[in-house]
């Protein structure tokens, strides 16, 4: 097997993952040639990462201006040299030994270029400080399970020509969904396989719902795509809300209870379901917002 590993970075310390993963691949006799390739985003913070030039079989490049979480993994992709490409992103630490040895496995199955094979995401029993409470919360008690089930983009396993074929939607730039909206746009198999790495960028609450609110503005214009309705939980319960015609009611509730909310997810013991009802209430205000500018 030929094996591009690609990592998007943005402000992050890649040093020890990269290092960890080119011993794997070192030592892993199945390989017969690897490559590693990371690409800074327009970050402003690079720490060591420019160190992983002096390994074997690593590149290392940088961009001046960002150009997102789709497009920085459509490069990384045209980058690679070898027909397997295994994403991973930088706030990854390896959890087993045999990590690479696992993905490697599921290469040798019929028919394995039309899959996509994806792993797990598990959070080491670490002492968080409060104000990073509801992203290791959500993380361990509801991102980690839904992975099962949910392509998740924290690693996955793609063979080239099955990648050129479908891409990364550019018009996502910001943070959120771009990896479900891979999925369901894409038509193939996304299996998960027992194979997880641990998730260290547990972000500030005040991030984590920023980084939702992102999110969930991708999700405007995907709306009313009744693939994409099925397909997503926050726009099912939307669709739910709109026919029952619960909307302004769920709004009222939202701005009314927002000051409460906020305070209980930037406690030490967010309630996960305030959470929930947060996103939708926001995503319903974003609508709300769009009806008003539209007419």
């Amino acid at each position: 097997m030929n094996l591009s590993i690609l990592i998007p970075c943005y402000n992050w310390d890649i040093y020890n993952l990269v290092k960890e993963l080119h011993e794997l691949c070192f030592t892993e006799k199945q390989l017969n040639n690897f490559e590693i390739i990371c690409i800074e985003d327009g970050s402003s913070q690079l720490f060591s990462n420019k160190q992983i030039t002096q390994l074997q079989c690593v590149e290392y490049t940088k961009l001046p201006h960002n150009i997102g979480r789709s497009a920085i993994r459509n490069l990384l992709a045209n980058k690679a040299q070898y027909e397997w490409l295994l994403f991973i992103d930088a706030d990854s630490k390896i959890k087993t030994q045999n990590f690479i040895k696992n993905y490697i496995e599921k290469t040798t199955k019929k028919h394995i270029i039309k899959n996509i094979y994806y792993g797990g995401t598990t959070y080491e029993n670490n002492q968080f400080s409060k104000n990073q409470k509801l992203h290791y919360k959500y993380g361990k008690e509801i991102e980690s399970n839904r992975k099962k089930n949910v392509f998740s983009s924290h690693h996955f396993l793609i063979h080239k020509t099955n990648f050129e074929k479908m891409k990364f939607d550019e018009k996502i730039k910001s943070y959120g969904y771009e990896d479900i909206l891979f999925q369901i746009k894409s038509n193939r198999n996304f299996i998960y396989i027992d194979n997880p790495l641990y998730h260290t960028g547990i972000k500030t609450t005040t991030n984590f719902i920023n980084d939702c609110e992102s999110g969930l503005q991708n999700l405007i214009e995907y709306s009313y795509d009744k693939e994409c309705v099925r397909n997503i939980k926050l726009l099912r319960l939307w669709n739910i809300v709109s026919i029952m015609k619960l909307s302004k009611m769920v709004l009222w509730i939202f701005e009314y209870l927002n000051p409460q909310i906020i305070r209980n997810l930037h406690s030490s013991n967010p309630r996960l379901i305030l959470f929930q009802f947060y996103k939708l209430g926001f995503f319903i205000k974003l609508k709300h917002m769009l009806g008003k500018k539209t007419k």
